[in-house]
């Protein structure tokens, strides 16, 4: 929006010049008056329109291309919020999937895997290799979505917008993924440690976890 508003500014501002232009030349010719000569008016429309066609055309080209390039914009935040959706709900079912598991006992066989790792990071039961390994790939698969919520809210900063008050989304988005997965995060750093978890995911990932949910975690 500030883009156009300049380049209609420089539109107004090119067509003001050449009308000044226009008449100043007439008036160092010896014409003082408004000429009722239609010939005279014909020879300042071709001349306007010589000035301004090309102004006006280079004006429509820069509007498409912005037209285009906001729609390519949007197509990207709309894909990046789809890929993030998909995520969401494959994490949520991971977390919600059902441990068929008799390595902590009858107690928790068949209860959802969150239960099991709010079991693990209290110490109600100890932790297995095995247990280990799969909450690892856990964490790794939150990183992943970690990462792309974070390209996500750089996307929605550099939104395009006639107010710079975009940041104000990225931390709407932000508290909303912290608010679902920070509890659950936290407790399966602490089960298989901060080094093993940062040894798994890749330096992008974990930058990317810390920014967008490691404010409690210590990371």
């Amino acid at each position: 929006m500030r883009e156009f508003r300049f380049a209609f500014r420089v539109f107004i501002a090119v067509s003001v010049v050449a009308g000044i232009s226009y008449f100043l030349s007439m008036h160092a010719g010896g014409s003082a008056r408004i000429s009722s000569n239609t010939q005279d008016w014909g020879g300042f429309g071709s001349y306007i329109g010589g000035v301004l066609a090309p102004a006006a055309s280079l004006l429509a080209g820069y509007m498409v291309y912005k037209s285009f390039a906001s729609n390519a914009y949007q197509h990207k935040l709309l894909l990046a919020r789809e890929t993030l959706s998909r995520l969401d709900t494959e994490l949520e079912k991971k977390l919600e999937t059902p441990f068929n598991n008799v390595c902590f006992g009858g107690e928790y066989y068949g209860r959802p895997l969150r239960n099991v790792i709010n079991a693990l990071s209290d110490s109600k039961i100890a932790t297995t290799e095995d247990s280990s390994e799969a909450i690892l790939s856990l964490l790794h698969n939150t990183a992943i979505l970690a990462n792309s919520i974070r390209y996500y809210i750089g996307l929605l900063d550099g939104l395009p917008s006639a107010v710079k008050d975009n940041q104000w989304l990225g931390e709407l988005e932000k508290s909303y993924w912290i608010e679902k997965y920070s509890a659950i995060c936290s407790r399966m750093v602490r089960i298989v440690g901060q080094n093993a978890f940062e040894d798994r995911v890749s330096m992008e990932q974990l930058r990317s976890f810390k920014s967008v949910l490691g404010g409690g975690y210590g990371l």
